[in-house]
């Protein structure tokens, strides 16, 4: 009798154990597929943002303003210029409802600053790339990158998103000066530059996405939209 307890009970920790077994690969295999899962949707996110926002700008904003009546012109004082006083570089401002921008792109040095194409000459055109990580830290002291709803008060007041980029762009009535500067991929590629602009804005979406705008050389709409930190865009600074 006990010999048969014996064997009945080592049979069915034998099956105990493989239970745990086989219940350990399993959970093993879920977190596996769950993983994978979520890396495809990554790509299929950075896919179809950059296929329909940096290639086709349709309007997909995350917000929706009200279009104003388009404002009589900001006031506007000749000459008003900002010197940075960590490298002495200048910069051509604008004020806007109270606010006063840089009305061209930042080009102070950092680390992990670039040029279009590596070229010096681009960024004394056009200004520096930032990462999103970089470029919340690269505006002066006593300025800082604008979020949503500063760009958004910028927008409307120029006719809304659907008309500002017109006023935005060199030549426009803002002198916003938006220049068509391209952008750096995180994969290391530039692209787009004589034909649109992206700069970012402070306002974050998750740990690794965050909002930009989206200003065209062919098209007058201005986008909010959604990107990773690691590409690099340009950035305007914004008084505080």
């Amino acid at each position: 009798m006990k010999t048969l307890i014996t064997v009945i009970v080592v049979i069915f920790l034998m099956l105990l154990g493989f239970w745990f077994y086989l219940d350990h690969r399993c959970t093993e295999n879920v977190k596996a597929n769950q993983l994978a899962i979520e890396n495809a949707v990554d790509r299929a996110i950075d896919s179809v943002n950059r296929h329909n926002v940096l290639n086709h700008p349709i309007q997909r904003t995350h917000v929706f303003p009200v279009k104003e009546k388009k404002a009589a012109p900001a006031e506007k004082k000749p000459g008003n210029v900002f010197v940075d006083d960590r490298d002495g570089q200048q910069y051509k401002t604008i004020e806007v409802s109270g606010r006063v921008w840089m009305a061209q792109n930042l080009n102070f040095k950092t680390d992990n600053s670039l040029c279009f194409d590596g070229n010096e000459e681009n960024c004394k055109k056009f200004g520096s790339f930032y990462t999103w990580n970089d470029a919340s830290t690269s505006c002066p002291n006593g300025w800082s990158l604008p979020n949503d709803e500063e760009w958004s008060q910028l927008i409307n007041y120029y006719g809304g998103i659907l008309e500002a980029g017109k006023e935005l762009k060199i030549g426009g009535s803002s002198d916003f000066n938006v220049l068509m500067a391209g952008f750096h991929d995180k994969g290391g590629a530039y692209d787009k530059k004589d034909v649109s602009s992206y700069y970012w804005s402070a306002t974050e979406q998750n740990e690794n996405y965050a909002s930009f705008k989206g200003i065209y050389k062919n098209v007058d709409n201005v986008g909010t939209y959604t990107y990773t930190k690691a590409d690099a865009f340009s950035v305007r600074c914004i008084k505080d």
